[in-house]
């Protein structure tokens, strides 16, 4: 454009700024709005927010305050998406001082908070363990006019599990419906994730999956609501199975899934069998499931073949299994 005397405008420039940011490249997307105001493109809201959310997506939250803060003196006033990048930049942070002062900022502006800037806030409360405050915020949310999401109970029932607190993640399932709201994919995947690392009640972690019960009717409330488990589910599922040594009905699971087409296995899946493998039944199997990965055209990653040379030198002891990682090396399959 400009080596044929065409002079781009602040919306071109701003659209190549944000597939900088979204590019991972900071330093040409802080360039090329140098450039614009050396070109004396006059930056309008949409600008402003496309810096402000790239600066607060890798964490450069003094720089995002301070630009929020020019632009408010150049006449240009910030609005939802302006406050909601901001917050959330600093809720990312774990920053709920900064998140506050928006917030509160917002509030004194006359600018409302969307259901996106509400989100943000359950999430920098969770991110604090103030989980009364962040269910008491979800409350105003439904009393108000800006009703909670499935994304703002997801958010909450993360922050739930995160700290271990399965139980109240689960009430929290239940009472989604009562806010017009239908929990999905990401909101099961997350209450699996946490039962199966939930440290502070021993049933709700290692002696649950022991007998797979509660994954299993978190799965079966899934199915039952209408929400189709994802990759993530399945292998959550499989994974927990194989570290709690019920390889063979992770093996089932497998099988099951494939043969009624409801799934496709990935590296994931088969890593996990691979480690299960090795770790509870033997590496014959293991090697079984190698072949039957590589046959079914997945590529083996590192994690593969480290979860299968270290069954191999437990098994097998410190020398044996040399000749089968120089395969590995040379050929990338064991023969």
């Amino acid at each position: 454009m400009f080596s044929r005397g065409c002079s781009p405008n602040v919306h071109t420039f701003t659209s190549l700024m944000k597939g900088y940011f979204l590019g991972g490249r900071f330093c040409e997307a802080l360039d090329l709005w140098n450039r614009m105001i050396q070109e004396g493109s006059e930056p309008n809201i949409v600008a402003y927010n496309t810096l402000i959310h790239g600066l607060c997506s890798y964490g450069k939250m003094v720089e995002a305050v301070s630009v929020s803060q020019k632009m408010e003196r150049n006449g240009v006033f910030p609005n939802e998406t302006t406050y909601s990048s901001l917050i959330d930049g600093f809720a990312k942070a774990g920053n709920l001082v900064g998140a506050s002062e928006i917030w509160n900022k917002m509030i004194t502006n006359g600018c409302l908070p969307n259901v996106v800037v509400y989100t943000c806030m359950v999430d920098v409360l969770c991110r604090n363990s103030m989980f009364n405050h962040a269910h008491r915020l979800i409350e105003n949310m439904a009393n108000g006019n800006c009703p909670p999401n499935t994304i703002t109970f997801n958010t909450f029932i993360k922050g739930l599990c995160c700290r271990g607190k399965i139980e109240w993640a689960m009430t929290v399932l239940n009472q989604m419906g009562q806010y017009g709201c239908a929990p999905n994919a990401t909101t099961y995947n997350e209450l699996l994730d946490g039962l199966f690392n939930a440290k502070e009640n021993k049933r709700s972690s290692s002696d649950s999956w022991r007998d797979g019960r509660n994954g299993d009717q978190i799965v079966g409330k899934m199915l039952v609501g209408g929400a189709k488990p994802d990759s993530i589910t399945y292998n959550t599922v499989i994974y927990a199975y194989c570290t709690q040594g019920d390889v063979k009905t992770a093996i089932q699971l497998v099988d099951r899934l494939s043969n009624k087409g409801e799934g496709c296995p990935d590296v994931f899946t088969y890593t996990s069998l691979l480690w299960g493998a090795c770790n509870w039944i033997g590496v014959d199997e293991a090697i079984v499931y190698l072949d039957k990965m590589i046959n079914e055209g997945i590529c083996p990653n590192r994690a593969t073949w480290n979860a299968l040379v270290r069954g191999l030198f437990s098994k097998l002891g410190h020398l044996g299994p040399i000749h089968i990682v120089d395969d590995i090396l040379a050929n990338g399959k064991v023969t």
